[in-house]
């Protein structure tokens, strides 16, 4: 079952998205902003970042299930049918942070009614590491679950001391299954979107990590090349952008939301 929290007016609840969309989410005159996550796919590391958004808008954050493991093809299946649940009338933006850059791309070529936007923060359209396509079959033998927090620590959070690293990955990978999150590599060694950027029809907004370690900068030169109307904003910050740079973010989508509502 796909779990999702929504927050509006500084509440937030999480539950089954077919009880949630079909009696409590009501249509709002903003675009709601239904988050997709990272690597995790759980949706905990959005917390900050949504408390710093205006208390008006609604957001929906989407949860990956935590033991299975599923690549982009399933997961758009379950996106799709979350986005199906919500009221007709509601128009809303879609943002996919890093890992789920790709999957926000194919459903934003889809053009579901009621997309008014793409965001995409820290991300790419195809596999960033493209001289790593050969180890796709080696990540089934990653020790992702136990890579130390001196080699997390600078790569996520931009801290070189271990000891100031938030513990906010920590907790939040804790409760998702190392198949699940190896998956998830193999997927993102593998994946293509960029036929689909092409015909994405929508406002695009980007944000970048200045400071990102993990995503290079060729990946969204390569988006911009495609679609040079897309909207780039850099912030000084490491990959996990909008977790440590949670205001700079949130004023950054609260005007590309506003610029959604005029159209």
């Amino acid at each position: 079952m796909v779990v999702i929290a929504m927050r509006e007016r500084r509440t937030s609840h999480t539950v089954g998205y077919a009880f949630l969309f079909g009696e409590h989410m009501l249509a709002t005159p903003l675009p709601a902003l239904v988050l997709l996550p990272g690597l995790d796919g759980t949706g905990k590391l959005f917390a900050e970042f949504v408390k710093a958004l205006d208390p008006g808008i609604h957001t929906v954050v989407v949860a990956y299930p935590p033991d299975q493991a599923l690549g982009y093809e399933e997961l758009y299946a379950l996106v799709i049918g979350v986005l199906d649940k919500l009221p007709r009338e509601q128009r809303f933006v879609l943002l996919g942070e890093s890992f789920s850059g790709p999957l926000a791309i194919r459903i934003a070529a889809r053009a579901p009614p009621g997309l008014d936007g793409l965001i995409l923060s820290a991300s790419f359209a195809a596999n960033p590491f493209p001289w790593l396509a050969w180890a796709r079959p080696l990540a089934a033998y990653l020790p992702v679950k136990s890579l130390p927090r001196w080699l997390r620590a600078p790569l996520m959070w931009g801290s070189l001391s271990p000891d100031r690293a938030p513990s906010q990955m920590e907790r939040a990978m804790s409760g998702v299954s190392a198949a699940a999150v190896r998956r998830r590599i193999a997927a993102l060694l593998a994946v293509d979107e960029t036929s689909a950027l092409e015909r994405v029809a929508t406002p695009m907004l980007l944000l970048r990590a200045r400071d990102d370690r993990v995503i290079p900068k060729g990946a969204t030169r390569r988006i911009l090349k495609i679609l040079p109307q897309a909207e780039l904003i850099e912030i000084d910050g490491p990959h996990l952008l909008l977790q440590t740079r949670p205001r700079e973010c949130a004023a950054a989508v609260l005007r590309f939301l506003n610029r959604a509502l005029k159209r």
